[in-house]
């Protein structure tokens, strides 16, 4: 009898230890509480070695256990906790009221400079740390996806992202013909390396265009707003550039009012050109020079980016939580658009792989390391769009990945 009872007891602690290790997958939409309009790139925080941000269309999953605090935060808006529980698919993130209008305001600029030297003390004591971050690049001629690229790089973090690495990488895209056009963006990850300031050790001369330098009055006019509340308060700058021909960001950067510290920049990288090829790599170049009646392939293009990079304390020092760029321009009566996010993924391992220059060939890289789909069948990590989940089982579908 006696062992008998123990014997169900052993089973019920067993069960009861199963129940509480079981997990859950979270499925929401973040909005704006007032506007009804979805936040995307929202940050989803549960533990170092799971999070994610929500896709362009607002939407996230993550997996966790039930009893787990999910901190969802958007820069400009209230922070919640909810539980795993708690979420039901609508999660609504309320708007920090602005309490100063958009003027120019001289005492601001106190605060700027702090800011500054905040910033350039965090990058000089951080600049050898290290993160690993997952990679999702579409490229899309009018409204047809032509390309789709995921992988995981892995880049000095501090401030703005450098010295990028492939970790690992897939990639898979319908090649041109004689009646369909595309063009490749070999090295598209490199835009995302949005540098805000020299690097220590570096003298800053009068001709260095980063905002965060004490020449920026040189390159920028200056616009300031205080929003939030006196417990959490940010402090917005928007660096308008002077009339200029050279490359020059267009752009509102957002600091922490107590400690000065970067928490997001959104805007424009200006007077910007591309090289574009409308082959990857130089295979069956003639063919398509005689199918276009074309000599040459490389088209220079006049563009601009627009970005978005929010920051991210989670070990206790500034770097980069996440990187979205777009880039369009028109190309044979097509408008070409290029997208990609970056994103931190905390603790997570993926490994160390080859470093990567700013004019590499990302396409040739992924080739060279081979195809893995039993990899990337567990590591989503952002929720696709319904339009992105499409593509990627069309290409699956056609056994467009790792063909070269």
């Amino acid at each position: 009898m006696n062992n008998r009872l123990t014997s169900l007891l052993l089973i019920w602690m067993w069960m009861a230890t199963a129940a509480s290790a079981q997990t859950t997958t979270v499925e929401a939409v973040v909005v704006d509480a007032l506007t009804s309009q979805p936040l995307p790139y929202t940050s989803i925080f549960v533990s170092r070695t799971n999070s994610t941000i929500t896709n362009a269309e607002g939407q996230f999953s993550i997996s966790c256990q039930p009893s787990d605090v999910l901190r969802i935060s958007y820069v400009g808006y209230k922070t919640i906790r909810l539980t795993a529980e708690q979420t039901d698919g609508l999660v609504k993130l309320m708007p920090m009221t602005t309490s100063l209008g958009e003027v120019t305001v001289r005492p601001y600029n106190a605060y700027l400079k702090e800011a500054i030297k905040e910033t350039e003390r965090q990058l000089k004591k951080n600049k050898k740390q290290k993160a690993n971050f997952f990679y999702r690049q579409t490229a899309y001629a009018d409204s047809v996806c032509y390309e789709f690229m995921e992988a995981f790089l892995c880049g000095r973090s501090a401030v703005w992202l450098r010295e990028l690495a492939l970790n690992k990488g897939r990639f898979a895209g319908i090649q041109p013909d004689s009646t369909h056009y595309y063009s490749f963006y070999a090295n598209f990850f490199s835009t995302s390396q949005l540098q805000l300031m020299a690097m220590p050790g570096h003298s800053v001369s009068a001709n260095d265009r980063y905002p965060l330098t004490k020449y920026y009055d040189s390159y920028y006019d200056l616009s300031f707003s205080m929003m939030g509340s006196s417990d959490d308060r940010l402090l917005a700058v928007h660096f308008r550039p002077k009339p200029t021909d050279k490359p020059i960001l267009d752009a509102i950067l957002y600091f922490d009012a107590t400690t000065f510290r970067l928490r997001k920049m959104e805007g424009d990288l200006l007077n910007m050109v591309i090289l574009h090829r409308e082959q990857r790599g130089d295979r069956n170049m003639e063919k398509l020079r005689e199918a276009f009646n074309q000599t040459s392939y490389d088209d220079v293009i006049d563009t601009e980016y627009h970005f978005v990079v929010t920051m991210t304390e989670e070990r206790n020092f500034l770097e980069v939580e996440s990187v979205v760029i777009d880039e369009e321009h028109q190309l044979h009566g097509k408008t070409i658009h290029t997208h990609s996010l970056l994103f931190n993924i905390g603790d997570r391992e993926i490994g160390r792989g080859k470093q990567l220059g700013s004019q590499a060939n990302l396409h040739d890289v992924i080739e060279a390391q081979g195809y893995d789909p039993t990899f990337w069948e567990e590591n989503e990590i952002v929720l696709r769009t319904p339009v992105e989940q499409q593509v990627l089982e069309l290409f699956e579908g056609k056994k467009l990945f790792g063909i070269f």
